[in-house]
């Protein structure tokens, strides 16, 4: 059972570091979020789903007793959760600026931002899970 959910936890941090550079790159395409596509906005949610499995067997693994070797790993996916509770925020639907509340600035940039900080995290969760640093 341990190395199964190790095998997920690993498959959807290298899944999801793809998947969240790729919308990352996505995202500066467009002009404005208004021009994303309903495509877009399938793999934003695929990126946040894949977070949310790698966080629940991340939490599996640690209270079964496998814990990581540098506890900043526990960080990065602590933080790769709430980047993905702000994206939920974004989507085809929703208008950003409720979000935003009259901030002057373009929320395609806000969009960007989050994206490439949870690709980010997956990057350094990955490197210390792998490497130790």
């Amino acid at each position: 059972m341990d190395s199964a959910l190790l095998w997920i936890h690993i498959l959807a941090a290298i899944i999801g570091f793809i998947i969240s550079g790729v919308v990352a790159g996505w995202t500066l395409k467009q002009a404005k979020p208004e021009a994303l596509s309903p495509a877009f906005w399938r793999w934003q949610r695929v990126a946040q789903w894949i977070t949310v499995i790698l966080g629940a067997a991340g939490v599996a693994l640690y209270l079964t007793g496998k814990r990581p070797t540098d506890p900043l790993h526990l960080l990065y996916g602590a933080l790769a959760l709430l980047a993905i509770i702000l994206l939920a925020a974004f989507g085809p639907d929703r208008d950003p600026r409720e979000f935003l509340q009259g901030w002057n600035v373009n929320p395609k940039w806000i969009l960007f931002a989050l994206n490439v900080f949870l690709w980010a995290m997956y990057g350094r969760g990955l490197t210390t899970g792998f490497f130790g640093f």
